[in-house]
């Protein structure tokens, strides 16, 4: 299966949506596809190949498309960027003669699908309100990463026929080779804590969604005094704003690379998914790539209990705490280490769940649908 994957970003890009669409190409090639990935020609700050920068070894073929780069106008640009973008793209996807054309930009779908361009799957991260059902149902399939997000779209009228759920994934491979006892030293010694001082660790954005909860965790430092509440993946100005009137056990880090979260996740005691209720972006639409890469690391996880998490995690699991809740966060990050033994066998039962959540996974799964729905288009 030829598959041509339509991407308006810049790559390599700091952000996680570049993290998610190289996995996920470099799955589908894993799996057999031939795969291609069309990006913008736009200028990037980061000068390191992409491919290690992103820590894959499959190389796929990566297509650069010239666009004006305009999308520091605000809004107004970045709209005409991705609208020229998703006519060269289209373009260039009715001459590919690829299988499906993918892509999970809605602006670059509907221009695809206005050109002709037969047979295009489109993968959701949000809803989109916007877009027609009349051209949704002319895809070949709707590729929602929650449950959540496909009864929406069921509830819009697309047919369960067109939905196929696939939350993100984690590469296990790369939690075998952590040395654990090591990463804790280095940990510590980096934070010049003791060899046994107890961490409980938030990987990702500071400041870019205020529905990650960033914001309920640094509260809930102050009810567990003992632990050292550490944030990793601000650049040095967000870690600076971060730690400015933070309690004193707060600690920031910046943002590492692909290659070492293993070893960071590996070094924890404890891990934080604070993610708040009362927004359709966090109980609907995420699928946090974290969340997976918290459970590859066999360490024990404390999250919210929102219906997205409860998707993939329970109580078997993880510790799921009320969201929104400083006090209930530290309580549950205090029960992780008095209830020791308990605590590891729930992260050694997400150990093993997540083993279903591989990128390779993810990718034969996405395959089978799609070769379903090009013998039921066709």
């Amino acid at each position: 299966m030829k598959i041509l994957y339509i991407a308006p970003i810049r790559l390599p890009t700091e952000k996680a949506h570049g993290i998610q669409i190289m996995e996920t190409c470099a799955g589908l090639f894993r799996a057999g596809a031939e795969i291609e990935l069309l990006v913008s020609d736009r200028a990037t700050p980061i000068k390191e190949d992409v491919f290690h920068f992103y820590n894959i070894k499959d190389r796929f073929q990566i297509t650069r498309l010239h666009a004006p780069d305009t999308v520091s106008y605000g809004r107004v640009g970045y709209l005409f960027y991705v609208i020229i973008f998703g006519i060269r793209s289209a373009l260039y996807a009715l001459r590919a003669g690829a299988d499906v054309v993918y892509t999970r930009d809605p602006v670059t779908f509907l221009i695809c699908s206005i050109a002709g361009v037969r047979p295009l799957a489109w993968e959701v991260h949000t809803a989109h309100p916007g877009v027609p059902r009349a051209i949704i149902k002319r895809s070949l399939g709707v590729v929602p990463i929650t449950k959540g997000l496909a009864l929406w779209y069921e509830l819009r009228g697309v047919s369960t026929d067109y939905l196929h759920v696939a939350p993100d994934a984690v590469d296990l491979q790369a939690f075998s080779k952590v040395d654990r006892e090591t990463a804790r030293a280095d940990l510590r010694s980096t934070l010049a804590i003791p060899a046994n001082g107890k961490i409980a660790l938030y990987v990702g954005s500071f400041g870019l969604y205020a529905w990650k909860g960033v914001d309920v965790a640094l509260e809930a430092a102050e009810s567990a005094p003992e632990v050292t509440w550490l944030f990793v993946g601000g650049t040095s100005e967000e870690c600076e704003t971060l730690s400015r009137g933070a309690y004193p056990n707060v600690r920031t880090l910046m943002r590492v690379q692909r290659k070492d979260i293993p070893s960071l996740l590996s070094a924890a005691d404890v891990l934080l998914l604070p993610n708040k209720s009362g927004d359709p972006a966090s109980e609907r639409d995420t699928s946090p790539m974290k969340l997976f890469e918290y459970m590859g690391s066999g360490v024990p996880i404390v999250a919210s209990d929102i219906s997205s998490i409860r998707e993939i995690l329970d109580e078997q699991m993880a510790f799921l705490t009320n969201p929104n809740d400083p006090k209930a966060l530290a309580l549950s990050v205090r029960q992780r280490f008095e209830r020791r033994d308990e605590s590891l066998r729930r992260a050694e039962r997400a150990r093993k769940a997540v083993e279903s959540y591989t990128w390779d996974v993810r990718a034969k799964n996405l395959i089978t649908f799609l070769e379903r729905r090009i013998r039921q288009f066709t």
